[in-house]
């Protein structure tokens, strides 16, 4: 027997595609334009909206703009939870500082991280990785530790992604090795949470500038992982690429990751990360010309 769905159920593969389709068919309904470079980035007059999944971010001029707004889905049979501030948004915590800036921080994440590895009794760290890069290590002990190495590394992922930057290098290092973790990676993994501990109320700092400069930093270096992977392996003569691209003196992007390509020579390696970055850089440029 086969049974036909007249409405979709929570949890199906389509659902989250056909939530999506009715949301915005209401919000076009209701005058709303999307964003050509962020679909999911709404405005209508000066009422703006951000939205991921279910959960709607609203900036407007006054309160009775939001308020008439949501009275607007309200009579459309939207259910509604309204929240009284966008102070946090997506586990995202913004706390406005004296000075006019915005420290933007995961507390809760961190916590939640702290907690699943079972380091709420460590001592802090005051660095995030060790002075010599993470390698392989095929000959070393499996991990040992019972949390789940993927979901740590997972939660870790989403916080460098947000609002920590200054992770993503010792980020990036764990998490190649998800799909079979040393004891040595568990201790590279352990190291990173216990600074995370101890800095767990630092955020990226957010701040009105008056300028509109792009900016673009890269670097790289020269086959990083020689003394660590072993030498037969291909990857030990990887360089890796940071990268990190402002605009209006706000980070936009950031990255530290393996080249794909192997390069001969310290100019090679750090023309490839230049590429890299440029990649990045020149989207973002063209339309932030033409929104000027």
């Amino acid at each position: 027997m086969c049974l036909e769905l007249k409405r979709s159920l929570y949890g199906l593969t389509i659902a989250p595609k056909l939530w999506a389709e009715k949301l915005l068919a209401t919000l076009r309904s209701l005058g709303f334009k999307q964003n050509q470079q962020d679909q999911c980035l709404l405005y209508r007059n000066n009422l703006t909206l951000i939205i991921y999944v279910d959960d709607v971010g609203i900036a407007a001029p006054d309160r009775a703009t939001i308020n008439q707004f949501l009275d607007e889905l309200t009579q459309l049979d939207y259910e509604l939870t309204r929240e009284t501030s966008f102070n946090e948004f997506l586990g995202l915590k913004m706390e406005h500082q004296a000075d006019g800036s915005i420290n933007m921080t995961q507390r809760g994440l961190i916590e939640k991280i702290i907690s699943a590895t079972g380091l709420t009794d460590c001592n802090p760290n005051w660095v995030p990785a060790a002075p010599t890069t993470l390698g392989r290590d095929p000959d070393g002990p499996r991990s040992t530790e019972t949390w789940n190495y993927k979901s740590i590394v997972g939660m870790l992922l989403y916080l460098n992604t947000n609002s920590r930057p200054d992770i993503a290098f010792a980020v990036s290092q764990i998490a190649r090795f998800g799909h079979d973790p040393r004891q040595s990676h568990a201790v590279a993994v352990k190291t990173l949470v216990r600074y995370l501990k101890r800095t767990k109320d630092k955020g990226m700092i957010v701040k009105a500038s008056k300028s509109f400069d792009l900016k673009c930093y890269a670097d790289a270096d020269f086959s990083g992982l020689y003394n660590s992977d072993p030498q037969e392996d291909a990857t030990s003569a990887r360089s890796r690429t940071g990268i990190i691209i402002t605009l209006a003196e706000i980070p936009l992007i950031w990255r530290s990751a393996l080249q794909t390509e192997t390069s001969l020579c310290t100019m090679q390696a750090e023309c490839f990360a230049l590429s890299q970055a440029l990649r990045e850089l020149m989207p973002i440029k063209f339309h932030a010309q033409r929104n000027v």
